[in-house]
């Protein structure tokens, strides 16, 4: 099986990566092509192992989304929500997963707008670009629904909703089911509140004649919209793929992964 190995460039020398990759690299059924930077994902690839936290699993994923190949990640950061492996996993356990594991599909949304077009797994957010809030208006499927005063507002997949839409006090929405979440963030109001819509549903962003803002892809700054710019967000066409590990333990998994975020033990 050909595998392309997928790492953050600060954890290139990693103990537990150098020793997962020189394991698989042993046992004479894995040819394993390392990934820097932004090179192509070689053609020939079946699996993508990813070493890194969710940051670098996000990356990877779109990436692997865009050529059909799934991932599967071992966590060297912090959360690893996204992971499917901790550093202390067994490589014989990487191996299993990798030839045998079963892949299960994750939704991503497409965002068009001026500063390009872009794939997301988690999230695509308008975000203040500066000290004052921004004025936005929301539109559902040709529906005005809303006008939020507010720093941004978050649209949101079901894998996005347990990250910055659960941190501006979304719903977590579980894998498999198909919806979007629109959040403001800090909205200076008391009606606005989180909206959950239909995941084939056209959600349409248009900033005031007064505000521009930042569009932040997946946690990553793509540019700044003038006032007035208007951006369109969807269910894209093409999906994530994820090896599967054992059984579904979602919500088990957000429980311990959501008490241990922010402790030192």
């Amino acid at each position: 099986m050909v595998i392309a190995a997928y790492t953050k460039a600060t954890l290139s020398e990693h103990p537990a990566r150098k020793r997962i990759l020189d394991a698989l690299a042993s046992r004479g059924d894995f040819e394993i092509i390392e990934i820097q930077g932004n090179l192509p994902i070689p053609t020939q690839a079946e699996r993508m192992l990813v070493f890194g936290g969710d940051g670098t699993m996000l990356t990877a994923a779109v990436r692997g989304a865009r050529q059909g190949v799934p991932v599967l990640g071992v966590n060297l950061g912090n959360l690893g929500f996204l992971t499917q492996f901790e550093t202390d996993v067994a490589p014989e356990t990487v191996a299993e997963a990798l030839l045998h594991g079963e892949t299960e599909a994750r939704m991503l949304v497409e965002c068009r707008s001026a500063c390009g077009n872009f794939l997301a797994l988690n999230d695509i957010v308008l975000k203040s670009d500066g000290s004052r809030p921004v004025s936005v208006s929301l539109v559902v499927d040709g529906q005005f629904a809303d006008c939020y005063r507010s720093d941004g507002v978050i649209v949101a997949t079901p894998t996005g909703s347990t990250a910055y839409s659960l941190s501006a006090g979304g719903p977590v929405i579980a894998p498999e089911v198909d919806a979007l979440v629109v959040n403001p963030v800090c909205p200076h109001t008391l009606h606005s509140r989180p909206l959950v819509a239909g995941a084939d549903s056209e959600i349409i962003l248009k900033l005031s004649a007064e505000d521009g803002a930042k569009l932040i892809v997946d946690g990553k700054e793509e540019g700044v919209l003038r006032a007035s710019s208007v951006i369109a967000v969807r269910k894209a066409d093409i999906s994530a793929y994820f090896v599967k590990v054992g059984e579904n333990r979602f919500y088990e998994k957000l429980l311990s992964k959501m008490n241990r975020w922010g402790t030192t033990a």
